[in-house]
């Protein structure tokens, strides 16, 4: 059991990289851990010299992790979640008045935060915890609820389908000013487009929908479009399209917030509507009658009501 745990690089630095990994930038994962961006690179250079192998792929004002920081990301990122599952159990940090709630960065960030304060007006007696994964909780997590990508059948647990995805180009009315070819597939295709690395999807149940896809889709025979830039999240490449860099695919549900605003447009009519890409709220059945419960999910229901209206092909 010694030798291996002297296999085990700098823990100090592994959770700077795991920070990084998720941030993509030494800078974010400096002020998340109140440390200086320098110090950060220390650390990450210390667990590639501990490595021999290059994590991070260094840019101009960002960074890209390699194919063996993707492995080492995906490694840190499952054991930094199992070893906060079993904490908050040993301390019983969440007091049992929470809900416990999981979905997804993406749906966290683009979907719940800007409801979050017309929530806690509305319930301010519903206490919420939220737990930010990248896949799909299972039975072993005993979790609360969940907002899923695809319905696994799970023994003690019950559904409500929340909605199908639809997935759409999205950029700021300034690009489309500065690049009005965007208004056609054609110019689509001669745009910096922005799209999510295939890293992405491995935690997913469902094929990636990159550009090419989403082209193919849309009657373009063969497309072979390269992305300017690649992002390891979703909620990075709607920062990034929001600083009109570039043209991104949108989810309908995480971006109508930012349509509805203004601060994004479809810059075309096309659009994929995928109706066996369903989201489902998931609970405990023994918690499902609790006051606290009831009220989550009839506010769920509430909230994505206008995403069940969506005509959807056969």
């Amino acid at each position: 059991m010694q030798s291996r745990r002297l296999d085990l690089p700098s823990l100090t630095a592994i959770r700077a990289f795991e920070v990084a990994a998720r941030q993509q930038s030494f800078k974010a994962a400096a002020d998340e851990l109140c440390v200086t961006p320098a110090a950060i690179s220390r650390q990450i250079k210390q667990l590639e010299e501990q490595l021999t192998t290059a994590l991070f792929e260094r840019g101009h004002r960002q960074v890209k992790l390699t194919t063996e920081g993707e492995r080492l990301f995906r490694a840190t990122n499952n054991a930094f979640d199992e070893i906060t599952t079993v904490a908050r159990e040993i301390r019983g940090q969440v007091a049992d008045s929470y809900l416990n709630l999981h979905a997804t960065s993406s749906f966290s960030r683009l979907w719940m935060v800007p409801r979050l304060s017309r929530l806690r007006q509305n319930y301010p007696n519903l206490h919420l915890h939220l737990i930010s994964v990248e896949s799909t909780p299972n039975e072993a997590d005993k979790f609360d609820a969940a907002v899923t990508l695809g319905l696994n059948e799970l023994a003690g647990y019950q559904s409500e389908f929340l909605f199908a995805e639809e997935i759409f180009p999205v950029c700021t009315p300034e690009f489309l000013a500065q690049y009005p070819q965007a208004v056609t597939l054609e110019g689509l295709q001669q745009l910096p487009l922005l799209d999510l690395d295939p890293a992405f999807w491995q935690a997913r149940w469902w094929s990636p929908v990159n550009w090419n896809f989403w082209l193919s889709h849309c009657g373009v025979k063969q497309p072979e479009v390269k992305a300017q830039m690649y992002f390891s999240h979703l909620p990075m490449l709607m920062d990034t399209v929001l600083e009109g860099i570039g043209v991104g695919l949108g989810w309908r549900h995480l971006t109508e917030d930012l349509l509805r605003s203004g601060r994004l447009i479809r810059p075309i009519k096309e659009s994929y509507l995928a109706p066996e890409r369903k989201h489902y709220f998931v609970c405990r059945k023994e918690l499902a009658d609790t006051p606290g419960m009831r009220l989550l999910r009839d506010w769920l229901l509430e909230e994505t009501a206008v995403l069940r209206e969506v005509e959807l092909p056969d």
